[in-house]
C-alpha cells in the first residue's frame, strides 16, 4: 500500500487516515543573494525563482520580499527574502548543501 510521508494509517487499513498538512520541517525561510545575468529571459524575481528551484529536491520557490538590487556591468545581484518548499524533510547541513549547488547563489542567511 502506498502512502505519502506525512500519512499515518491507525489501523493498518484504509478505514481511517490522519493527515498533518503543517509540515513546517519540509520549509525553509531565508535571505539569499543571488547574481541573475544581464539578458536573462524573465524579469529578476522570476530568474531568481527559477535559479533557486533548480537546487536537489526543491518543490517550490517563493520570493517573500525584494531587498536589494545592485546592478553590475554583466549582471544584476539581488538580494531577497524566499521560503522554499522541499519534497522531503532534511537538515541543516542538506539544506545548505542543496542551495550550494544553484548556480549565481552568493550567500544566505537564515531567517528568524
Amino acid at each position: 500500500m502506498d502512502q505519502s510521508a506525512r500519512e499515518v494509517l491507525l489501523y493498518g487499513d484504509d478505514r481511517m487516515a490522519v493527515t498533518n498538512t503543517n509540515d513546517s520541517a519540509s520549509t525553509t525561510t531565508a535571505v539569499v543573494t543571488i547574481r541573475v545575468p544581464c539578458g536573462a529571459d524573465g524579469d529578476l524575481v522570476t530568474d531568481a525563482e527559477e535559479r533557486l528551484s533548480r537546487g536537489e529536491d526543491v518543490n517550490a520557490v517563493t520570493i517573500d520580499e525584494l531587498h536589494s538590487i545592485d546592478p553590475k556591468l554583466s549582471a544584476t545581484i539581488i538580494t531577497v527574502k524566499i521560503t522554499l518548499h522541499w519534497t522531503a524533510t532534511m537538515t541543516d547541513e542538506e539544506i545548505s548543501d542543496r542551495l550550494a549547488e544553484v548556480s549565481g547563489l552568493e550567500s544566505i542567511q537564515w531567517a528568524k
